[in-house]
């Protein structure tokens, strides 16, 4: 027995309470020279009784493998069968002289069971430190994984962050310009009165030209509207109730115009739309709107409509343009006391009062200026 408190292996003094000794040899080992993880070493337990040095685990004799199949002895009968035998039979088959059998000198027994606790206690020895190191492998590998994630991150992030701040200075800069012509706008507002001035002037121009397409047109409100009407049969009853004979072929197209329109809040049925209605010549127009004027309560009593007896309103057919100038004129026109507002030719009239001169509007800018108007 050897009681030094020298490692048995590497020679070295053994400093700690860390160590495992041989069960056989008794020889005293530091964990280094016993290649035992110190982790491993505390969860041994009563495993530490028992085991055994490498120099110790060398020394067991080899073992034989039972398990490994041994080629049968065949053994050629008289009648010419093969039999498969064991050992016993062997010596039988010898005594025949029989020269195709392998004789094996003796059967190899199982090893002691104290030589096979010895033996799984070394490969569990071994196994746990593979653990271990496979385990610090993995643990090593891991955090270097890790470290290099972190550094594309953060790589990642810092190309970001410099992104961000250029676009930043970019904003900034465009506030700036922005400030710089706010300020030269606000200096010099004279500027851009003339080019408001000839915007107006040209959608004036425009307006006045597809007004001019519409000379031959009018528009009546207020009829009834069904379903399968004919509008030309329409057009040919009121003109004939305001004392105009027609014909079909004065007339070019009759339809109704615009989106349906919901009903009234006192009312159940939807309100009709209006009729436009093309005349082959202007004098035909002018004819009937005049004929219309002097029959101010035109109703459509007598035009075989169903419904009750509604007034209708023969009026010139504006473009989209003139109609919108032309409903604001009639607004502001009531807020300041102008008791005349009116269209001729497709041109917008008003009129303070009887006796003053009427004046023409044209565009937003003679709102602007008739009615003290601010559109913004």
């Amino acid at each position: 027995m050897n009681n030094s408190q020298n490692c048995a292996g590497c020679k070295n003094s053994i400093t700690n309470k860390d160590f495992l000794q041989c069960m056989q040899c008794k020889g005293k080992y530091d964990l280094d020279c016993a290649n035992i993880s110190p982790k491993n070493f505390r969860q041994m337990e009563r495993k530490k009784e028992h085991w055994k040095c490498p120099e110790c685990l060398s020394k067991l004799p080899k073992k034989g493998n039972s398990n490994t199949p041994v080629r049968g002895t065949t053994a050629i009968l008289e009648g010419g069968t093969n039999l498969r035998t064991d050992s016993s039979t062997v010596s039988h088959v010898l005594k025949s002289g029989n020269p195709n059998v392998t004789v094996r000198s003796k059967v190899l027994n199982p090893p002691p069971l104290s030589e096979t606790s010895n033996l799984v206690q070394g490969v569990e020895n071994i196994t746990i430190n593979s653990y271990a190191d496979i385990l610090n492998d993995l643990k090593i590998y891991m955090k270097n994984l890790l470290h290099d994630e972190m550094d594309r991150v953060q790589k990642a992030i810092g190309s970001l962050t410099n992104t961000i701040k250029d676009q930043n200075s970019r904003i900034e800069q465009l506030e700036a310009r922005v400030s710089i012509l706010e300020s030269k706008s606000e200096t010099k507002p004279a500027q851009t009165h003339p080019i408001e001035r000839i915007v107006m002037q040209l959608q004036a121009d425009i307006a006045e030209r597809d007004q001019t397409l519409l000379s031959n047109d009018l528009e009546i409100a207020g009829c009834p509207e069904t379903p399968n009407e004919n509008c030309t049969h329409i057009i040919l009853t009121v003109a004939k109730k305001i004392g105009m004979e027609l014909d079909d072929k004065d007339i070019v197209s009759a339809e109704r115009v615009g989106p349906l329109r919901p009903a009234k809040q006192d009312s159940t049925t939807p309100r009709p739309r209006p009729i436009a209605v093309r005349l082959a010549r202007r004098d035909t127009r002018n004819g009937l709107l005049q004929a219309a004027r002097s029959r101010r309560n035109l109703n459509s009593d007598g035009l075989e409509l169903p419904g009750s007896t509604k007034l209708l309103y023969l009026n010139e057919r504006l473009t989209r343009f003139n109609r919108q100038l032309f409903q604001k004129a009639r607004s502001l026109a009531r807020e300041v006391q102008f008791k005349y507002v009116w269209v001729r030719e497709g041109k917008i009239f008003v009129r303070k009062e009887q006796g003053k001169p009427r004046i023409r509007i044209r565009n937003e800018m003679d709102l602007s200026k008739v009615f003290n108007y601010n559109d913004s």
